[in-house]
């Protein structure tokens, strides 16, 4: 309709962006942020890394954290039903969250475990708003991409400053890089191999750049000294790779089969041969764990005082706490942790909380099983390996129910799990090939 001679047209009503075209820009930025606090790396503006006091709280830390509950909850509500449907998929978790949450009502330090709480609801908030707008593929794609970073950061610092960018006391001469400790530089790499193996599995297919990104993260490990990451880093690309072979059918999954089982043989044999002690030798610790297992003969008469509910979520471990004092005479040594996460869980927890962690990785099993049952070989061989690198991990190192790498990696496999659907077979012909975990599908229900 024309208007008439000297008025001006009303100006349309502005409007909000899509969220399918606003949203994923906005958690691709978040993802970036999420990776950096979750590595447990630092900005050390020092001349080297100062020791943190016990129970201390990192500015950045906080920061971060806050920025994941704020932006990835406001993505989440403003996703509306989907986010709800992925968040269901953690139900597990979210009951160890409700014990965690009622632990402040016997926490010896109620203010710390009402803070720790929520850093694990921001952890939730970013997997469930990955889950919903990003994609796991798009997600594993920025954390290579920000652990590139970290690790030319890394490399920066021992070649800059060496003080900061190597560990101290019996490992010197281990590259620590941005991280806190070399052990803490091992777990991330290790993980950044767990997100190179999704990738390669949801692709089907082995590029030059996996083996580049490889070769890094095992030079990058080498240097670290992380004996236990390099080999299980290893076991992952081995893993990998089978799945890659099996699929294919035929010689190359017999030839993958055959390869497995006298893998697995011949590791029982050398165990049995050379026994826990040997083993010890063979990768260069001592039986002791490097001082550990007289760490948990400590903690476990700690635990011995309240062994149902234990001392609250993220308040035993405090500043001049009594019972820190008394651990720290007990083991002759200042203890900062129990160096295991499942006796970190007993001390926070109790065996209540232990239960409800088994509860989780019986669900994960499960799920795993009924995805490769379904066809989705490749996802739940991968599960399976966060499952297990998990496990193994906590065996001397406490991240288990910290919001970092561990703890990520496994909501994002229940995730996962969770939306996993029987596959079709494919006609070649008019979708062309199929890929890994379709063709690996043949071959378990051939066997």
């Amino acid at each position: 309709m024309a208007l008439p001679p000297g008025v001006a047209p009303v100006p349309p009503p502005m409007t909000l962006p899509a969220f399918a075209e606003v949203g994923p820009r906005i958690q691709a930025v978040l993802a970036a942020c999420a990776v950096f606090l979750y590595s447990g790396a630092k900005i050390q503006t020092g001349s080297s890394f100062a020791a943190a006091e016990l129970g201390a709280v990192d500015p950045l830390n906080r920061a971060l954290q806050l920025l994941m509950l704020g932006g990835c909850g406001l993505l989440a509500l403003w996703a509306g039903r989907p986010a709800v449907r992925i968040g269901l998929r953690l139900w597990p978790f979210l009951l160890v969250l409700a014990l965690i949450f009622a632990s402040a009502l016997w926490s010896q330090s109620m203010g710390h475990t009402l803070r720790r709480s929520l850093a694990l609801v921001a952890l939730v908030a970013f997997v469930v708003a990955t889950g919903t707008v990003l994609g796991l593929p798009r997600f594993f794609r920025i954390f290579l991409g920000v652990m590139a970073v970290l690790i030319a950061a890394s490399l920066a610092e021992a070649g800059l400053r060496p003080a900061v960018g190597f560990d101290t006391g019996d490992y010197a001469n281990a590259i620590r890089g941005v991280f806190p400790q070399k052990n803490v530089t091992g777990v991330a790499l290790l993980f950044a191999g767990l997100a190179l193996s999704f990738l390669v599995l949801e692709r089907g297919r082995l590029r030059w750049t996996d083996a580049a990104w490889l070769l890094l993260l095992l030079v990058m490990l080498v240097l670290a000294r992380s004996t236990t990451s390099l080999l299980m880093t290893l076991v992952v690309a081995g893993v990998t790779v089978l799945v890659l072979w099996a699929s294919r059918g035929g010689i190359w999954g017999a030839v993958a089969g055959l390869v497995t089982v006298v893998g697995l043989a011949a590791g029982l044999v050398i165990f049995a041969g050379i026994g826990m002690e040997g083993f010890f030798d063979l990768i260069g610790k001592d039986s002791s764990l490097t001082g550990r297992t007289f760490i948990w003969d400590g903690v476990w008469h700690t635990i011995a005082a309240r062994p149902l509910l234990g001392h609250g979520y993220a308040a035993f471990w405090l500043e001049n706490s009594r019972n820190v004092r008394s651990l720290a005479e007990r083991v002759a040594w200042e203890v900062p942790n129990a160096h295991s996460g499942y006796l970190e869980v007993l001390l926070q927890l109790g065996w209540a909380g232990m239960a409800l962690v088994g509860l989780m990785g019986a669900a994960t099993l499960a799920l795993a099983l009924r995805a490769i049952w379904r066809g989705q070989v490749g996802l739940g061989l991968w599960a399976l390996l966060v499952l297990g690198l998990v496990a193994i991990v906590n065996r001397t190192e406490s991240l288990l129910l910290n919001p970092d790498f561990p703890m990520l990696f496994w909501l994002l496999a229940l995730v996962a799990l969770g939306g996993a659907r029987p596959r079709r077979p494919q006609n070649s012909s008019s979708q062309g090939a199929p890929g890994a975990i379709d063709r690996a599908r043949r071959v378990v229900r051939t066997v």
